[in-house]
């Protein structure tokens, strides 16, 4: 593998020493950590190197889809075979030999099996149970284009749109910080994959969860409502997606006059 890579935000650097088993376990040729909230030499010290060749991608824009759009377009330009893991994930002592038996483009991984009507599968592929997570359904309640379950993102040789790709991270970096901080990173990366051509995200089960409390629940939910509508509003509106724009647009007037 050319490289492994994780994001976080930089008051969750202590989460490295899970990146550094998943370094050990995959043994790749370098490593690259995209870092947010970082916005001053002074916190240089936080950050430390824990494997051989780190690159470090420093920046202040305080939302996830920021940093794995970077790290996506990160390992494409370096070679394109390399996986994006949440800094919270710990890969499975089996995944390497997964990573071995599947000769796929794509797939993700997951801590657990999702039971959702757009789940297919297993597909049995030299024996490792595959599953399959339908990108896009314009006439759904939710999930409108949504990359299913992706706790690592393996990427080998896959076939993505760069104009997308740079759209996308253009788009994400333009918004308001208070509306891109409440998106969820596999909406844009689910269109992504739809503007790519991909349908669907095949996964496998092979992670642990490490779960943190950086992030307090919202103490307005009403105004948590109204903020991740106009977000989806405006990201599905200014990526050609009327239908999903139409909902969430009438749901952001809507939270607009609730009391």
């Amino acid at each position: 593998m050319e490289v492994a890579a994780t994001y976080l935000p930089i008051f969750r650097i202590h989460e490295l020493k899970y990146f550094k088993k998943n370094l050990e376990a995959l043994k790749p040729k370098k490593a690259a950590i995209c870092v947010d909230y970082y916005f001053a030499d002074e916190q240089k010290p936080l950050l430390h190197d824990v494997w051989p060749k780190t690159e470090y991608i420093l920046g202040n824009w305080r939302n996830r889809s920021s940093c794995l759009l970077r790290l996506v377009k990160y390992i494409l330009e370096n070679g394109g075979d390399g996986l994006i893991v949440d800094s919270d994930y710990v890969l499975s002592d089996t995944f390497p030999a997964i990573d071995k038996k599947l000769d796929l483009p794509l797939y993700h991984v997951s801590d657990h099996l999702w039971r959702h009507p757009r789940v297919r599968g297993p597909e049995v592929i030299n024996d490792i149970e595959v599953y399959y997570w339908r990108i896009k359904k314009t006439l759904g309640r939710t999930m409108h284009l949504f990359a299913g379950p992706k706790q690592a993102i393996r990427l080998r040789g896959v076939k993505l749109s760069a104009k997308h790709l740079d759209h996308l991270i253009q788009l994400i970096d333009d918004m308001d910080p208070r509306m891109s901080g409440v998106l969820a990173d596999e909406i844009p990366l689910g269109i992504l994959y739809d503007k790519s051509g991909i349908r669907e995200v095949p996964f496998v089960v092979a992670t642990s969860h490490y779960r943190h409390k950086s992030h307090p629940k919202p103490q307005d939910n009403l105004l948590n409502k109204k903020i991740y509508s106009h977000t989806l509003y405006y990201l599905y509106k200014k990526c050609g997606y009327r239908l999903p724009a139409l909902r969430y647009g009438i749901s952001s007037i809507f939270y607009g006059f609730v009391p």
